[in-house]
């Protein structure tokens, strides 16, 4: 039967069915697209991921291992805005061996939650204790944005266990282990020119508000080139350029 002698009620009828026939032809081809659509975000994904995992990040700061200067400094580290700052050695970790400085189990603790492998180097655990002075400017682990080499694409990371107060800055949790354990980090692409002449001031303040005090245990404090894979909880000790 041509178009020319159906009824309305008839072309409605075949445009209808079509309309259905087309439907069901897009709907089977839906599992197919999610499908591509799925492999080839995985693709991207491993990508990425190898092409960090590939990348050279270098120290771009000073004492990672975080040696102490003496009682109440950290050796080059340029603290700011606290009345006063206590710092203990409680750990050193080199290679599968732990020396507890103060008998706290602060090593056993951090190796239990964090990481249990082998460090190829050493680096030491402290305690900070702290009191934030009066002053409305942050309160600044290490105040190190002006030294001309924390520009372009970087990222700033430590592992941190907030006992008492607060604390601020760019950085935030990329990842919490048990018992009380963080993963901070913070990153800046090279996606402007500014980004090229500036870097982040505070990238972690100790103290949210005047006057308040604090305790925490910190280790691997630091500022590297590129992109660190943070997601994946990888952060650990870096070739520097910078010695203190």
């Amino acid at each position: 039967m041509s178009n020319n002698n159906m009824t309305i009620s008839e072309r409605l009828t075949r445009v209808a069915e079509r309309a259905n026939t087309l439907c069901n032809t897009v709907s089977s081809q839906i599992s197919f697209i999610n499908s591509a659509l799925s492999e080839a975000e995985a693709q991207s994904s491993e990508f990425i991921n190898n092409a960090r995992a590939e990348q050279s990040h270098i120290l771009l700061s000073s004492n990672q291992q975080m040696h102490l200067q003496d009682a109440n400094a950290i050796k080059g580290f340029n603290t700011i805005g606290l009345e006063s700052l206590e710092v203990t050695r409680e750990a050193t970790l080199h290679a599968s061996n732990i020396v507890d400085h103060t008998g706290n189990g602060v090593g056993e603790d951090f190796k239990a939650n964090v990481f249990n492998g082998y460090v190829n180097g050493y680096f030491d655990i402290v305690r900070l204790k702290w009191k934030r002075n009066m002053a409305s400017h942050p309160a600044r682990i290490n105040d190190d944005w002006y030294r001309n080499y924390q520009q372009g694409a970087l990222t700033t990371g430590c592992y941190f266990k907030l006992i008492a107060g607060s604390i601020g800055g760019e950085m935030s949790a990329y990842h919490n282990f048990a018992n009380g354990w963080q993963l901070l980090g913070a990153r800046q692409s090279a996606s402007s020119i500014s980004k090229a002449f500036t870097a982040p001031h505070s990238k972690l303040t100790l103290s949210r508000n005047t006057g308040e005090e604090g305790e925490a245990l910190m280790c691997l404090f630091g500022t590297v080139s590129g992109f660190v894979n943070l997601e994946d909880k990888i952060w650990g000790l870096y070739p520097e350029f910078t010695k203190v």
